[in-house]
């Protein structure tokens, strides 16, 4: 990645990967650019420019791209990949795309994803440090604050089933993004998580001891992330008194790439023993995740999964169609969202609705 002698940079969004890097390189006297919220606009200038076979995620993140370098950006940090998932060429194709249109930026991409060391690298060029102990710290940094939101927002699901006014869990959660954000060292930000709990902790519950249907998410890890890609799946099965749990949270997915807490258990290789006997290899992107994960929820007692993935995504077709098997096998509501942009947000929410319900049924006839 060659540097502008001015450097502004941006990376396209995933769930609240923002929160991780703006205000850590921000102190470092790197100029960020943090583009809007994937939104309705987002979207629109990314699916105008972006092949019509492309995944949502491709065209959220041009749409991004694009916001980011109207904004004054001159520099896009984005994601790397290989293997069977597209996800991998996507850079490439985005680069070409907005070199065409006439944008000039410089484009890095993390060319080598499972290596910390190359990570490291990014950031010590980007912020022009040269001792790598301290590229590692800033890294922990970065990576510890994105444990601590994802954190949040399991305490979030937690509460939200069962809380006396309807959104104070949202407003929490919000309270908690900004706590973290505010922090500057890693002292500060277990001062923060520990804040964090009392605040989740303390929301009343209109019925402490009601039984909640239990309901797992799986699928492609920015569909799952992203709230505006998904029409805010998790929060509207919150509210409708549904306890959910991910089966891939974008902190342990990047300590599983990256291992900077290498003594944490892999959540990923449980879900490849799991899959065996439907899934033996990997179809790329999270596709051992998906079907492995579905078995463990059904074998942890949950009601049911929802299964999101973008429309065109190789690797989650491939687990959809092993997890109709699944659920036959084990008896087990699988309900499948497919999104792209012309998905309606009125028929997601129908079809929640009738999968709640259908859990609500079973689990009282016991």
């Amino acid at each position: 990645m060659a540097r502008p002698p001015s450097l502004k940079i941006t990376v396209p969004h995933m769930g609240r990967i923002d929160l991780a890097y703006a205000r850590v390189l921000e102190r470092k006297g790197v100029e960020v650019i943090v583009p809007p919220r994937p939104n309705a606009r987002s979207l629109k200038l990314g699916s105008r420019v972006s092949p019509e076979f492309a995944c949502l995620p491709f065209k959220l993140n041009m749409g991004n791209m694009i916001e980011a370098l109207e904004m004054g950006a001159n520099t896009i940090l984005t994601y790397g990949g290989c293997g069977p998932c597209r996800f991998g060429y996507y850079s490439c194709l985005q680069e070409e795309i907005l070199k065409d249109l006439g944008y000039q930026f410089a484009m890095g991409t993390t060319d080598d994803p499972d290596r910390m060391s190359s990570t490291i690298a990014t950031i010590r060029e980007i912020t022009g440090i040269s001792s790598r102990w301290e590229g590692f710290r800033i890294f922990y940094f970065m990576m510890k604050r994105l444990s601590a939101a994802d954190e949040a927002r399991r305490l979030c699901h937690r509460v939200r089933p069962r809380e006396q006014e309807k959104g104070a869990s949202s407003r929490a959660y919000q309270q908690a993004l900004a706590l973290i954000d505010g922090t500057s060292n890693l002292r500060e930000l277990k001062r923060a998580r520990k804040q964090i709990r009392r605040l989740l902790s303390s929301i009343p519950a209109a019925s402490p001891g009601l039984p909640v249907v239990k309901i797992g998410i799986v699928g492609e890890l920015f569909m799952v992330e992203e709230p505006n890609a998904n029409f805010e799946v998790e929060r509207k099965l919150g509210e409708m008194g549904a306890y959910v749990e991910r089966g891939i949270w974008l902190s342990e997915w990047l300590n599983e790439r990256f291992h900077f807490e290498p003594w944490k258990r892999s959540r990923t290789r449980r879900a490849e023993r799991l899959a065996r006997g439907y899934l033996d290899h990997s179809a790329g992107g999270e596709s051992l995740i998906s079907v492995g994960g579905a078995i463990d929820f059904a074998r942890k007692g949950y009601d049911g999964v929802v299964h999101v993935m973008p429309f065109t995504c190789m690797p989650e077709i491939v687990a959809q169609g092993i997890l109709t098997r699944v659920s036959r096998d084990l008896s087990f509501p699988i309900l499948t969202l497919i999104f792209d942009e012309h998905t309606g947000e009125a028929g997601v929410n129908t079809r929640l609705e009738a999968f709640v319900d259908l859990l609500q049924a079973r689990r009282w006839r016991g």
